[in-house]
């Protein structure tokens, strides 16, 4: 059946297959241009779900990634976050069907930021950027159409939130002697990344009057620590976004990336008590271990390796921003893929 595009939407949202947004008609001479962009076949395999039985072909990645606005510049970097998405180590499957509604969160560094002209600075983590939207909608089109994660079937969130249409978030290159995202996790500071976690939304985190590292520090711990998020006490990871003015007041009294994860990975550690005294009760024969460490606390992220910090924002009062994943690590951990250039074909490690 032939449709024009103004109808394609309608049809489309009929079928099941839309976010509820309006979605770009994947015509074969569109998803060929992303394909031979990439220089993948349309057979390449860029990853399965073994629980759902299902394989993510290239050329249903490349469909999917027209229906959410992609074009041919766009698909490298899609593909790269599809193939993170389906590493075993970040377990898809349990991101998708937990009540807990995770999305899809990606954090991209690298030259491909400015290449794709992705929002790094106001509004990094809003609307009106056409990479940073479209990219991070590939990923919950192909959870839905690919993998059945849909409202009802496999898609079990309770709450959910809107991250859960794309939550993409670009690199601002920290100021030196800072290094970015990409180094931090080992990749060269030429090479592009993507990293995935499965998270909540994100909390903007103010501190506007305090110049002190001491204080902006301990105003984001303090949020990092709030025991309505699950996994506080329970070890997971998290993505501490700084804007420009608290940036600049870290590196202008000498604090290094290091010594910042360091620091809010201990002051967001919480005490049974604290976690009581929200209503909260501590889980017992679980899953979780929730026993105490020899200072009476407990973890919010098992160590600083697990602090994702991304300089990112525009200026303005002094404001930053905390994402926490919305589980442990016991269940989920983030994955890092190289970007690759066009027609280099399969994403790499």
């Amino acid at each position: 059946m032939d449709f024009d595009d103004a109808d394609v939407f309608e049809e489309f949202h009929r079928l099941g297959w839309t976010d509820g947004l309006p979605v770009v008609a994947p015509t074969p001479e569109r998803v060929a241009a992303l394909l031979d962009h990439a220089g993948l076949s349309p057979d390449s395999v860029l990853g399965t779900i073994e629980a759902r039985g299902r394989s993510l072909s290239a050329g249903l990645a490349a469909a999917n990634a027209v229906m959410a606005g992609c074009g041919p510049e766009h698909f490298p970097l899609a593909a790269a976050a599809l193939c993170a998405m389906l590493d075993p180590a970040f377990n898809a499957h349990t991101v998708v069907t937990s009540t807990g509604g995770a999305a899809f969160c990606l954090l991209v560094s690298g030259p491909v930021t400015t290449e794709l002209q992705m929002a790094t600075r106001h509004n990094a983590l809003g609307s009106g950027n056409r990479a940073n939207a479209a990219v991070g909608r590939t990923l919950r089109l192909v959870a839905r159409n690919v993998f059945g994660a849909r409202t009802g079937e496999m898609d079990a969130s309770s709450i959910g939130h809107p991250g859960k249409f794309t939550l993409c978030l670009a690199e601002d290159e920290p100021p030196a002697p800072w290094e970015p995202l990409r180094v931090e996790l080992g990749y060269g500071v030429e090479d592009s990344t993507v990293t995935i976690l499965g998270t909540e939304g994100p909390r903007q985190v103010a501190n506007h009057l305090n110049p002190s590292p001491e204080g902006i520090l301990t105003t984001m711990a303090t949020a990092m620590r709030c025991p309505a998020t699950y996994p506080v006490g329970k070890g997971h990871q998290a993505v501490v976004v700084l804007g420009p003015e608290h940036t600049a007041a870290l590196t202008g009294a000498g604090r290094t990336r290091a010594q910042v994860r360091e620091h809010l990975a201990e002051a967001s550690r919480v005490t049974p008590a604290e976690i009581e005294a929200a209503g909260v009760l501590l889980e017992v024969g679980t899953q979780h271990d929730m026993t105490p460490g020899r200072d009476g606390r407990l973890p919010t992220v098992l160590s600083p390796d697990d602090i994702f910090l991304v300089t990112a924002g525009g200026h303005g009062a002094g404001w930053s921003a905390y994402i926490p994943v919305w589980a442990p690590t016991l269940h989920s951990v983030a994955v890092t893929r190289r970007v690759p250039a066009p027609g280099d074909g399969l994403p790499s490690r």
